[in-house]
């Protein structure tokens, strides 16, 4: 199991970046930026196609009426 350093706060992120670069590129940038600032990161990129749909990759980020005019408690 993957110990948590106790002096560091873990932030998950779940989204998508849009960007005129290849995922190699990104992912290089995205390291250097984070190595910059003493941080490190844990995980995995995916580079997505035409064809994935971003409305999927919503439905598992935002609450369900996210988007709806109701308003939820």
């Amino acid at each position: 199991m993957l110990e948590r350093p106790e002096d560091r706060n873990t932030i998950r992120i779940i989204g998508n970046v849009y960007t005129t670069v290849s995922e190699d590129e990104f992912t290089d940038a995205f390291i250097e930026w984070l190595e910059s600032k003493g941080w490190s990161f844990f995980g995995r990129t995916v580079q997505l196609t035409e064809e994935d749909d971003d409305n999927e990759i919503l439905d598992d980020i935002l609450p369900k009426g996210a988007f709806d005019d109701t308003e939820t408690e």
